[in-house]
């Protein structure tokens, strides 16, 4: 998935400082967020919660 975010929020919108900062979205909500490096089947797994 591509999502041109940028052109439409800004980091104050989410209130992060750090990179990277992931943020996982449910329904238009912010459901978890994460600063720095999550390794790949850790983040598979925090997904699959919330599908």
């Amino acid at each position: 998935m591509k999502a041109n975010w940028h052109e439409r929020f800004s980091a104050e919108d989410f209130q992060y400082k750090t990179v990277p900062t992931l943020i996982l979205f449910k329904d238009g909500k912010s459901v978890w967020r994460q600063s720095g490096v999550v390794p790949a089947h850790t983040l598979e797994g925090i997904i699959k919660q919330y599908v």
